[in-house]
């Protein structure tokens, strides 16, 4: 009878390949959870998609808080001589000139601006109430770089 000796010396390249992609596939699945740990207990609301996340939501926010006024608070006092509410100013700053029940800016959004323009591809109406074009610009950090914008159309009923 022969006799068999210990095992094998090291584990064979099927073995070791196995273990790798054992080891990729955990971390590829574990990724997702790591970052939504890690998103959940961030503070401050400090990382460039987070501040991102925040604005673009408070832009729509926003959106739907001037969708929700009449045409009269958008119109040119100039041109647009109909009765009603005071019009907003071509550019307002928020949050300083903000209204109130208007949209809080979240923490890590500085400052917004509402600016209020003549849409020029509709051409001039008549008695001067046309098309207006409002939009939303919201800043982080660096008071040059918007960080989300919106825009909507607002015509007169």
């Amino acid at each position: 009878m022969r006799q068999v000796r210990g095992g094998a010396a090291g584990g064979s390249l099927v073995e070791v390949l196995v273990s790798v992609q054992l080891v990729a596939l955990v971390t590829v699945m574990a990724w997702p959870v790591h970052r939504l740990v890690t998103s959940a207990t961030e503070t401050g609301g400090g990382s460039p998609s987070s501040l991102r996340v925040r604005a673009v939501r408070y832009v729509q926010a926003e959106l739907e808080y001037l969708r929700s006024l009449g045409y009269l608070r958008f119109r040119d006092p100039v041109r647009c001589a109909a009765d009603g509410p005071v019009p907003f100013p071509a550019v307002r700053v928020l949050p300083q000139e903000a209204e109130p029940g208007e949209p809080e800016l979240p923490p890590p959004v500085q400052r917004a601006e509402v600016r209020i323009a003549d849409e020029p591809a509709a051409g001039a109406a008549p008695g001067g109430c046309g098309l207006r074009r409002v939009s939303v610009v919201a800043y982080g950090r660096d008071p040059e770089r918007p960080v989300a914008r919106g825009e909507l159309l607002r015509a007169p009923r």
